[in-house]
């Protein structure tokens, strides 16, 4: 008998595009699974859809919980879970037919605590749309280099994961708090990292990720605020030397910042540049930005990108 994947799947008025997801489940060639959907709350005709599957296959659970966001339904649903093998799949994104399959082979094949694939980001209702990628990695990864490779960039889509119940166990459970939420898996991967964890990375395409209007990452800055707290949580325990150190937070800061003045968010960026100035406290470029955005907040982005960036690109030329 093959083992038990338990899918954990969290869902906050997902009445839309629920009953697509839980039917790429229904389709797996792998069928020794169970799919544990955790209610975050709901308003809307989630649970009566859930309810309808489940009434259909004994393998659904339903579970609901007053809104505590992504990390502790996602807890929660490896509380209420029995397999040894964990997968993740949202309530508005789909699997391809093969990938547990594919994936449990592998894990077997390498030994791996935590597989991932590739997959395709698509918008709204278009799922064919496949002209979008992650930027993701192949093959076998562990310990210190995947957590470096890791807190340069996040290259592992929660929804393309299979992993192994005792590795999560290990590194401990999702983070709930507020300043980590869209980012819980991100952090996870890192402490796995950080622990030994072996990951293998497969060039398959497994997983389509929806991006629409009522999705999390809809505004670009709601992906860059956990990012910073993240990643400022765990790089000063990696082997990064400082320069890459500086980059990897300046960016991250930077794009923060871009996103909320974009997005309208005046106030919110002025916050950001302050911390970011009292991080980056001999920074020439970022001391200019901290008075631009407060004489010139419209015109922040069009002068930090054609004259600030373009200056500090110069001087590293000439100074290395």
């Amino acid at each position: 008998m093959s083992h038990l994947v338990s899918i954990i799947m969290p869902a906050y008025n997902a009445e839309k595009y629920i009953a697509e997801s839980i039917r790429s489940a229904l389709d797996q060639t792998h069928t020794n699974w169970e799919l544990v959907v955790v209610d975050d709350g709901s308003t809307d005709g989630t649970a009566e859809i859930v309810r309808g599957f489940r009434r259909a296959d004994d393998r659904i659970k339903y579970i609901f919980q007053q809104n505590g966001r992504l990390g502790k339904a996602r807890n929660t649903g490896l509380e209420n879970s029995t397999g040894r093998l964990i997968a993740f799949l949202d309530s508005d994104d789909l699997w391809a037919r093969g990938k547990l399959e594919l994936q449990v082979k592998i894990m077997e094949e390498t030994g791996a605590d935590l597989v991932f694939s590739n997959g395709f980001i698509f918008h709204g209702d278009d799922a064919t749309d496949e002209a979008e990628t992650f930027p993701t990695i192949r093959g076998r990864f562990e310990g210190v280099d995947m957590f470096n490779l890791l807190l340069i960039q996040n290259r592992i889509p929660v929804l393309s994961v299979l992993a192994r119940r005792d590795a999560i166990d290990r590194a401990g459970p999702f983070e709930e708090g507020p300043a980590y939420h869209g980012c819980e898996d991100y952090d996870l991967w890192l402490r796995l990292a950080k622990g030994g964890a072996v990951f293998y990375g497969m060039e398959e395409k497994l997983v389509r990720y929806r991006r629409h209007p009522a999705s999390m990452t809809h505004d670009e800055s709601n992906q860059h605020k956990p990012m910073v707290a993240v990643v400022r949580k765990h790089i000063y325990d990696s082997s990064l030397d400082e320069e890459e150190v500086k980059k990897r937070i300046k960016n991250l800061y930077r794009g923060l910042i871009s996103a909320l003045i974009e997005e309208g968010k005046i106030a919110e960026a002025k916050k950001y540049v302050k911390e970011f100035a009292a991080w980056d406290r001999l920074g020439m470029i970022t001391s200019i930005q901290k008075i631009l955005i407060e004489i010139w907040p419209s015109k922040y982005n069009f002068i930090s990108r054609e004259c600030l960036y373009r200056t500090e690109w110069h001087i590293s030329k000439i100074f290395g």
